[in-house]
């Protein structure tokens, strides 16, 4: 049996990213007509797909369970992956087209992410699982993104589901690590429903402001301190004794990580606001949480 040291259920998408922020704020765009010339980047993205990409890169072995279109965009990241030495189950392909993504960030540093509604990531089944299971219950981490369950209607809510169900079925009991995105996920489902689809769940990614809205705390307009954050976390902990939790202008400018379990506390830093590519900043902040204070990936990966 081949053991992974992640299993990944995430978006697969073809990022078209704008290579630098605008020159102004998107609040000022009130005439039409306006052309902006910038270089577009196309670049194999989407939540799952990064994530494996930083793991790669670090030795890690990974299987991305997911999905792609049978298209231009979907043989592009396939080659990519495979070059990347990340592995694809057998069932790879969907009739759905591939995911794609427009991002662009103004001179505000505010995102501006535009994702095609109708697209194979959300065709990830229950079939899907069953024919990973064997590489489910055998990894040391299972990592699933948020966005996996934010459509309860697609198929991949269930598939899902039943992943993190296997996954805590089997003697090597994986680690199972779940990322909320999107984030305001708290327009779509209530404390006691979200609580419901993560009760499998291990350590909890998540921004202090979306955790808030979920725990009926403060409101949209507020500016998260420390000392909301660091309540934020002691609330949250109850229900997630291990948790990642990020803020700032950004969203991710700080972080608050706890083990309960441990007895570990952080509180840092993240060094966004001087990276020069943001994008998936996070899934690396994920990543690098996971080996170096969770200590749940060894430094030595799997050969």
């Amino acid at each position: 049996m081949n053991r992974y040291d992640l299993v990944v259920l995430g978006d697969v998408n073809m990022d078209y990213a704008v290579a630098h922020n605008l020159s102004f704020p998107l609040s000022s765009l009130v005439q039409n007509g306006l052309i902006y010339w910038e270089d577009i980047n196309e670049i194999p993205g989407g939540s799952g797909l990064n994530i494996c990409s930083f793991a790669a890169k670090e030795g890690y072995r990974c299987l991305l369970l997911g999905k792609t279109g049978n298209d231009t965009a979907g043989l592009a990241i396939t080659n990519w992956l495979n070059t990347c030495q990340i592995d694809i189950p057998h069932s790879w392909t969907s009739a759905a087209p591939t995911g794609k993504a427009l991002i662009f960030r103004d001179s505000m540093d505010i995102r501006l992410l535009i994702n095609n509604k109708n697209n194979a990531n959300h065709m990830l089944s229950i079939n899907d699982i069953e024919d990973n299971k064997d590489s489910l219950i055998s990894c040391r981490v299972v990592y699933v993104s948020g966005y996996c369950i934010s459509e309860p209607k697609t198929l991949r809510y269930k598939a899902a589901l039943q992943a993190m169900i296997q996954a805590k079925s089997s003697s090597y009991s994986p680690v199972i690590v779940f990322d909320v995105v999107p984030h305001r996920i708290y327009e779509k489902f209530s404390f006691e429903e979200f609580r419901s689809c993560t009760q499998q769940v291990d350590i909890l990614i998540s921004e202090v402001a979306t955790m808030r809205r979920f725990l009926g705390l403060g409101s949209k307009d507020e500016i998260i301190s420390d000392t909301m954050a660091a309540d934020t976390a002691k609330r949250l902990s109850q229900y997630f004794p291990r948790l990642v939790l990020r803020f700032g202008p950004s969203g991710c400018d700080e972080e608050i990580l706890v083990d309960e379990v441990t007895g570990n506390f952080e509180h840092k830093e993240t060094g966004h606001s001087q990276v020069t590519d943001k994008r998936g900043y996070g899934d690396w902040l994920a990543l690098q949480s996971l080996i170096n204070f969770f200590h749940i990936l060894p430094l030595m990966p799997i050969q």
